[in-house]
């Protein structure tokens, strides 16, 4: 788990405001603020953006399902939770959203609010595999506000990790929301000791509808060695096969071992000027 931070397991779902709660711990830092003017809560759609279809029509057969998870209620689940970055009331909460597409009415919010540094997530929830795997598949719906400040120095806006048994000195791979001024696309980034590059759509670039649910849909397969170039990943976006390379080169480890929702704002330069969020309904979480 990246970070020095101590891990809190989310036992209570305080439905007044979203707060979550442990017996025994001390209070959590307040909910993140309403949204500033002209930005668009978690829970408003865009007229004529329309999804379905099978719930993950990408996972691979035969893969084994490690978590089906509805955000309604993490207790027992395997899932954890930290708050990471708070700055002026930034941080994750458990909110009720009747218009979550696949398992309303609980979603986990991301906050960034105004003076929300660059480098940096609100928080982190993540699923630990018992035993490492070579192959992974992760599946999530996700939203990001409208409007969203993209970070102009790097164009990144990170939405979810895959990482390694040893990620401190291993890395893992990343998928993220992408631009540097035009549509933003779903793009991924090995973040590997032998192998860190930007991965860009090669199939189609479907660009991201700012406001809208999303489907994204995500697998990864570990090379046969450090020294071979074989190892896989593939991603969708609402259906649609973004990207697939097949070159990339993992280090030598036991595998993926963590699932993690860790929206990470930039790079290491700039500063939030607005209350922006991303919101997560549903997780798939299913390994070799």
């Amino acid at each position: 788990m990246r970070g020095a931070i101590a891990i809190v397991a989310i036992a209570v779902f305080v439905a007044n405001g979203g707060c979550l709660a442990t017996p025994g711990e001390p209070p959590p830092p307040p909910p993140p603020p309403p949204p500033a003017p002209g930005a668009a809560p978690c829970g408003l759609n865009i007229p004529g953006v329309i999804l379905g279809g099978t719930a993950w029509p990408h996972e691979p057969a035969g893969f084994v399902v490690a978590s089906d998870q509805s955000f309604t209620n993490l207790t027992g689940s395997g899932w954890q939770m930290a708050q990471r970055r708070t700055t002026n009331g930034s941080g994750v909460a458990l909110l009720s959203d009747s218009t979550a597409p696949l398992s309303p009415a609980g979603v986990l919010r991301f906050t960034y609010a105004a003076g929300f540094p660059a480098g940096y997530e609100p928080g982190v929830a993540f699923f630990d595999l018992a035993t490492p795997t070579k192959a992974a598949y992760f599946g999530f719906w996700w939203k990001p506000s409208n409007p969203w400040q993209n970070n102009t120095d790097s164009g990144i806006n990170k939405i979810a990790f895959l990482l390694t048994s040893q990620n401190a000195t291993h890395g893992g791979i990343v998928i993220l929301m992408f631009s540097t001024g035009g549509p933003y696309t779903i793009q991924v980034v090995p973040e590997f000791p032998g192998d860190t590059r930007r991965l860009t759509p090669n199939v189609v670039g479907t660009p991201v509808v700012l406001g809208a649910w999303h489907r994204i849909e995500w697998y990864a397969k570990f090379s046969t060695d450090s020294a071979t170039a074989d190892g896989v990943t593939s991603w969708w976006l609402d259906g649609v096969l973004q990207g697939t390379y097949t070159n990339l080169r993992m280090p030598n480890d036991p595998g993926f071992r963590e699932y993690q929702l860790a929206p990470t704002w930039g790079g290491v330069v700039g500063t939030k000027t607005e209350t922006d969020f991303f919101c997560y309904d549903h997780a798939r979480l299913s390994h070799s």
